[in-house]
C-alpha cells in the first residue's frame, strides 16, 4: 500500500478507523482466537512484542470502562508497572507479560500471576 493509504478511514463493525490499525485489529484477533482452538497454542506463544501492546491496550480500555478495577501489574524482569483505577489499596498482580495480558483479557487462570497482598486473583472486567 502506498503510505497516504494508511491514513485512510475504513467503515469497520464499530465504525470508522483507520486503516493502520486494521492490521493489528487481525493480529489482535488470530493470536487471542488461537488461544481459544485449546490445540497447544500459549500465551508464552506470543512474541514479547505483541504481549505488551495487547497488555497496553487492554489496561487503557479497562482504565477509560464505566467501572474501572484497581490494579497494579507488575511485569516479571523489569520495573515496569501498569497502573489500572486508583494505585491506593490496589492489589499488585505480578508475572510475565504474556500471562498477565492473558488473564486480563480473560484467556487464562493466572496460575503463573501472583498478588499481592497474599489473596485471590481478583476477576478482571470483561474485554470487548
Amino acid at each position: 500500500m502506498p503510505a497516504e493509504a494508511w491514513a485512510a478511514t475504513v467503515q469497520a463493525r464499530k465504525g470508522p478507523w483507520p486503516a493502520a490499525l486494521l492490521v493489528w485489529g487481525r493480529l489482535r484477533e488470530i493470536e487471542v482466537h488461537h488461544l481459544d482452538l485449546a490445540a497447544g497454542y500459549r500465551p508464552t506463544d506470543w512474541s514479547e512484542t505483541f504481549a505488551h501492546r495487547l497488555l497496553r491496550e487492554v489496561a487503557s480500555h479497562h482504565a477509560n470502562g464505566p467501572t474501572p478495577p484497581s490494579l497494579v501489574l507488575r511485569l516479571d524482569g523489569s520495573g515496569h508497572e501498569v497502573v489500572i483505577g486508583d494505585r491506593v489499596g490496589a492489589p499488585t498482580v505480578a508475572g510475565p507479560v504474556s500471562d498477565l495480558a492473558a488473564w486480563l483479557i480473560g484467556r487464562a487462570d493466572g496460575a503463573l500471576l501472583s498478588v499481592t497482598p497474599d489473596g485471590p486473583l481478583p476477576t478482571p472486567p470483561e474485554w470487548i
